[in-house]
């Protein structure tokens, strides 16, 4: 499907010519909740096989109109890959789009010139991240001529902001929203203390909120949440959830982020039936979810791995929980 043709029934839109900082995501994430917040993780849809439309999981995610879809780059992708998504988005859904925006690999000048890029498609929201380490290693490998903490991302979106957009002086919310990772406590050996700093001088850098990595123990958030407040971090913090239907999937993320899966839920999981394996994902992402909302989490990024049916699952739940919720308020009111 050429990502210049818009799906079926979908609205077209044109980016806007002018920034209207009152759409940006870091509005949304921090405006006093009414309903639950969820934004969609998507990546480039590789090549169709055996008749597959590649892009169908993202149009129909895109019909259900999630409060925004954040894109990143993808495995293995062609250069330019995630691009093609997020003019593809911007152009057919209603919806903020945020884009991935990694220093490891590229200069400062290269770093410049995808920021430009992006302004001028039109995003507004960019999530500014550092990147794993060159080559596959473990440790950084100091980059002299490019970018190395996150942080110094930050610090450049806002110039560039600065030099494209103009922005007006004084209080008011800036026209580029700019989120960053943060990293639970969930039981791997990342240096937890470090982290907290990062993210501090993150928020020091122009931050607006962050977003975590997977976790799979709402403890886990309320850990990093109540840390950070007492580091004088007050980033809002939007829960970063994996669905939990594919062990298969779980076990890939455990790999990529070192973040073990409980053996609890691996357990769970464990039924040969695939409807029932399913059925039984959803649920405990949704138990999930309703704990980390209970504790105040102010919004979802649900890495979706461009599968729709439980993204899709999990939407209507939420949209259910928020209009029973409504309708509990008018009860009591009357």
């Amino acid at each position: 499907m050429p990502v210049s043709t818009p799906s079926p029934g979908a609205v077209r839109l044109t980016p806007p010519a002018t920034s209207d900082p009152s759409h940006t995501t870091s509005v949304l994430v921090q405006r006093t909740r009414r309903r639950s917040l969820i934004s969609f993780e998507v990546f480039p849809p590789r090549p169709a096989t055996a008749g597959r439309d590649p892009w169908r999981s993202i149009e129909l995610m895109a019909e259900a109109a999630p409060d925004y879809f954040s894109v990143t780059h993808g495995h293995n992708q062609p250069e330019g890959a995630n691009v093609e998504v997020i003019r593809h988005l911007l152009r057919t859904t209603p919806s903020p789009v945020m884009a991935h925006l990694i220093c490891a690999g590229s200069t400062s000048s290269q770093l410049r010139g995808s920021i430009t890029e992006l302004l001028d498609l039109g995003v507004r929201d960019i999530l500014a991240l550092r990147g794993d380490p060159p080559d596959g290693g473990k440790e950084w490998i100091h980059q002299p001529g490019g970018l190395n903490r996150a942080a110094e991302v930050v610090e450049l979106v806002r110039e560039v902001e600065q030099e494209r957009l103009s922005p007006p002086e004084g209080p008011g919310a800036r026209p580029v929203s700019v989120s960053v990772a943060a990293y639970p406590p969930s039981g791997t050996d990342r240096d937890h203390a470090a982290d907290l700093h990062a993210l501090w001088e993150k928020q020091e850098a122009g931050a607006d909120y962050a977003v975590t990595q997977v976790f799979y123990d709402p403890e886990d958030y309320a850990q990093l949440v109540d840390s950070a407040r007492s580091q004088g971090i007050h980033l809002p913090i939007v829960a970063g959830i994996a669905p939990l239907t594919s062990p298969r999937r779980l076990r890939r993320l455990e790999e990529i982020t070192g973040v073990p899966v409980p053996r609890h839920l691996v357990d769970y999981l464990d039924v040969d039936d695939a409807a029932e394996r399913r059925r039984r994902g959803v649920a405990a992402t949704l138990n999930l979810i309703d704990t980390v909302l209970e504790l105040g989490c102010p919004g979802l990024h649900l890495f979706t791995f461009n599968q729709h049916p439980p993204a899709l699952a999990i939407l209507d739940h939420l949209r259910i929980r928020d209009a029973a919720r409504r309708q509990r308020n008018i009860f009591d009111a009357g």
